[in-house]
C-alpha cells in the first residue's frame, strides 16, 4: 500500500512520517536548515509477513504545489494532516482538491500538535477537517497524534496496517507504465529511476522505453517498497536500476518508463474535464493552461468540444487538450488542470483518447465516439464503437490508447464480426457498417454503368475517390476482395464492374476500333503514340482513350504507359525477339534491343520497362535478365487468342 501526506505547510507531515517509520524524509540540507519540505520524501514501514507500507511525504508550501501533485499520483490512501492550533488552512483545501481530482478514494484525517491546544480545540478542528472531507466516499476516519510524545501514533499505525492487509492487488494487465519522480546515480550501481507503477509489470533483464527521449533501457535491478525484488507491478513503488544510452542529467521528473510496445507520444488528447466548485473564474475556449499527468507538468490549451465557449465553476464537459510538448498517456489516466500562471487549481479530468483527431473533433459522430469511450472496459468500448456506432476502428491505435498487450488485444478482436488488414494496419468494423459498405459499392457501380453504358467499368482509384465521403479507404479496400470472391463484382486490369455487365457497343465504335486495330497491325514493331493514332485515324482524343480503355479491359491491347498502347500480337513478337537475343548470348540492353528490333531508343526503353513490370525481365544496372520466360505466353498469347 502507498500512502501520501497532504496538508498545509508546517502542519507536521514530515514529523508524522518519522514517527511512523523512523525515517526523516527531509534529505536536502536546505530542507533541514529551513525546516521546510521542498522535495518529495520517501519512507517505508516494514510489516511482518506482508509487503511494507510506502509513504510519500509532499511539501505543503503553495510554491511547491507542483511537486505535491507529482507525489500523490497512483497512491492508495491520502493522509490529510491538519495542525490542531491552526486548523484547516488554504493548502489543506487545495491538497484535498488534488487528492479528489486524481481519484484518491480513501482519505483519512490526522490532527497533529494535540499537545499544544485544549481538548475542545482538538474536537473543533477534527470536526472542521472531517466536514472538508465529507465529499469523499465512505466515512472519514480521524486520528489525533502528537509528533513530540508519540501519543495516538500507535492507533494510526494499527489502522494503516489493517488497510494494508485489505488492499487488493491491482491488475497487472497492460503494458508497464511508470512516471519517474526521482532519478539518481549510485556508485557501483549506476542510474536508478523511481516512481509508482501505474500499469503492467516488469522483470529483471527486460527492456523498457524512456519517453520522451525514446531511448531503450534494460532493467538490471529492482527494489520494490525498499526491498530487492525480481519484478515490479502496478500499485507498487519501485526503484529500477537501468542501463542504456542515457545519463542522469538527461532524465527529468515526469519522464515515463514504458513497455517496449507502448504507443508513440501525443500532442493532442481528448478527455472529460470537471471544474472545482470554487474556481474563481470561468475556463474559456482555447485558454492557456497547465496540465499535470503523472509526475509531468506541461503547458497547453483547452479546446471545448461541447457546452459553448466557456466552462463555469462546477461545470464539466468533453475537451481536447492541445499540448505544447508531446506526452505519453493512455485511456483512463487522470490529470489535473491549473491556470497558466499556476496560481489556481481549476479541476481535473480523465483521458479518453490519447490520439485525438484534430479535424472534425466537435462533430456529433466524434462526440458519440468519445461517449462510447467513457467506460473502464475496453471490450465494452470496442463493441460500442463498432456495433452500435458503426465506426471503423484502427485496432493497433485502440490497443495503444488503452495500453493493452498484443495478446489482450487479440482476445478483444475475437468478439468482432469483421477484422481485416488494409494499408499496413488492422481494422475492426461491425456487421451493419460492413453491409452498408457492400451496398454502397454495388450501388455506385450500378449507377456508373447506367451513366456510362459504353464503358467496361470504372478504375479502382476513380471509384475510391468518388466514394471517399461515404467509405473510408481501408474499408473500401477490404470490401473488394469478398465482393469479388462472391462474384458480385469483377476486377480486371484495374477496372471494376458488376458481375455479368456487358458494355454496349455502337456501330460507330465497331468502325472506330477497326481503324485502330488495322493501324496497330500495319505498324508492326513500331508501336505508335496516341497522338500518332489520332492523326492516322482522325479520331478525337477522348473517343480514342475510351475505346482503348475498353480494349485493355477486353485484353485486345496493353497499356505500356500514358501515351502508348500495343496489341497482344505486337508485344508477343517483341518478347520473342528479346528471348532470341538472350539465347544467342548477347547482353539485353537498350542498344541491343533497339538494333535487333529496329525501333527507336525511346520505344526500346518503354518496351523493356513494360517487360520489367510484368515480370518477364529484370533490370540490373544497364542490362536486362529474363526472369519469367513464361510471362509473354500468359500475358499475350491467351489474350490474342481470345481477341
Amino acid at each position: 500500500m502507498i500512502v501520501a501526506t497532504a496538508g498545509h505547510v508546517d502542519h507536521g507531515k514530515t514529523s508524522l512520517i518519522k514517527q511512523l517509520t523512523g525515517v526523516d524524509t527531509d534529505r536536502l540540507e536546505e530542507e533541514k536548515r529551513r525546516g521546510l519540505t521542498i522535495n518529495l520524501g520517501f519512507a517505508y514501514r516494514k510489516l511482518e509477513g506482508r509487503a511494507p507500507i510506502g509513504f510519500v511525504d509532499v511539501p505543503g508550501h503553495h510554491r511547491f504545489i507542483n511537486t505535491m501533485i507529482a507525489g500523490v499520483s497512483g497512491i492508495d490512501l491520502g493522509m490529510l494532516v491538519v495542525a490542531a492550533d491552526d486548523g484547516p488552512m488554504p493548502q489543506t483545501r487545495e491538497h484535498l482538491d488534488v487528492l479528489r481530482l486524481l481519484g484518491v478514494q480513501h482519505i483519512i484525517v490526522v490532527i497533529t500538535k494535540i499537545d499544544r491546544v485544549s481538548a475542545s480545540r482538538i474536537e473543533e478542528v477534527a470536526a472542521q477537517s472531517k466536514a472538508l472531507v465529507a465529499g469523499s466516499e465512505g466515512t472519514t476516519p480521524t486520528f489525533q497524534v502528537s509528533n513530540l510524545s508519540g501519543d495516538g501514533v500507535s492507533a494510526l499505525l494499527s489502522y494503516l496496517q489493517q488497510c494494508a492487509s485489505d488492499v487488493r492487488s491491482r491488475s497487472q494487465s497492460g503494458g508497464f507504465r511508470l512516471s519517474i519522480d526521482r532519478a539518481f546515480t549510485l556508485k557501483g550501481v549506476g542510474l536508478v529511476l523511481t516512481g509508482t507503477v501505474t500499469a503492467g509489470s516488469v522483470g529483471i533483464g527486460e527492456s523498457l522505453i524512456l519517453q520522451p527521449a525514446g531511448v531503450k533501457l534494460r532493467v538490471r535491478g529492482i527494489h520494490v517498497q525498499d526491498e530487492k525484488s525480481e519484478s515490479a507491478c502496478a500499485g507498487q513503488r519501485c526503484a529500477l536500476n537501468v542501463v542504456g544510452a542515457v545519463s542522469r542529467v538527461e532524465v527529468a521528473r515526469g519522464d515515463w518508463l514504458l513497455d517496449a510496445n507502448a504507443g508513440p507520444l501525443s500532442h493532442c488528447i481528448d478527455a472529460r474535464i470537471q471544474l472545482l466548485d470554487t474556481v474563481p473564474f470561468p475556463l474559456k475556449h482555447l485558454s492557456p493552461i497547465k496540465i499535470y499527468l503523472g509526475a509531468r507538468r506541461i503547458a497547453g490549451r483547452v479546446f471545448l468540444l461541447e457546452g459553448g465557449n466557456r466552462l463555469v465553476a462546477g461545470g464539466g464537459g468533453l475537451v481536447q487538450l492541445l499540448l505544447n510538448e508531446a506526452i505519453s498517456c493512455c485511456h483512463g489516466e487522470r490529470f489535473l488542470v491549473r491556470d497558466d500562471s499556476e496560481s489556481v487549481t481549476l479541476g481535473g479530468g480523465i483521458v479518453l483518447d490519447p490520439y485525438a483527431r484534430r479535424s472534425g473533433k466537435s462533430q456529433p459522430q466524434r462526440l458519440r465516439a468519445l461517449a462510447a469511450l467513457e467506460t473502464d472496459s475496453p471490450s465494452k468500448a470496442l463493441v460500442s464503437m463498432t456495433a452500435e456506432l458503426g465506426a471503423l476502428v484502427d485496432l493497433e491505435e485502440f490497443r495503444r490508447g488503452w495500453n493493452l498487450r498484443s495478446e489482450e488485444m487479440q482476445v478483444l478482436c475475437e468478439a468482432l464480426v469483421h477484422v481485416f488488414d488494409a494499408n499496413g494496419s488492422r481494422y475492426g468494423v461491425g456487421e451493419a457498417r460492413w453491409q452498408q459498405g457492400v451496398a454502397a459499392v454495388l450501388d455506385a457501380l450500378e449507377s456508373w454503368h447506367q451513366t456510362h453504358p459504353y464503358e467496361p467499368g470504372i478504375a479502382i482509384g476513380a471509384l475510391e475517390a468518388q466514394m471517399r465521403k461515404i467509405l473510408e479507404l481501408p474499408l473500401f479496400t477490404a470490401l473488394l476482395g469478398p465482393l469479388t470472391d462472391s462474384k458480385k463484382i469483377c476486377l480486371r486490369k484495374g477496372v471494376l464492374y458488376l458481375h455479368g455487365f456487358k458494355p454496349l457497343v455502337s456501330a460507330e465504335d465497331v468502325e472506330r476500333w477497326q481503324k485502330i486495330e488495322s493501324l496497330l497491325r500495319r505498324q508492326g514493331k513500331d508501336i505508335p503514340l496516341l497522338s500518332q493514332i489520332t492523326a492516322a485515324t482522325g479520331l478525337r482524343r477522348k473517343s480514342l482513350e475510351r475505346l482503348l480503355r475498353r480494349a485493355v479491359h477486353d485484353g485486345k491491347v496493353h497499356r505500356l504507359n500514358e501515351n502508348r498502347f500495343a496489341s497482344s500480337e505486337q508485344l508477343a513478337k517483341l518478347a520473342q525477339q528479346v528471348c532470341e537475343l538472350g539465347a544467342e548470348g548477347e547482353a539485353i540492353t537498350v542498344v541491343s534491343v533497339k538494333e535487333r528490333l529496329g525501333i527507336g531508343r525511346k520505344l526500346a526503353i518503354e518496351v523493356l520497362e513494360y517487360f520489367d513490370s510484368i515480370g518477364f525481365t529484370r533490370r540490373e544496372q544497364d542490362q536486362r535478365l529474363i526472369v519469367g520466360a513464361e510471362q509473354p505466353a500468359l500475358e499475350f498469347c491467351g489474350d490474342s487468342a481470345n481477341a
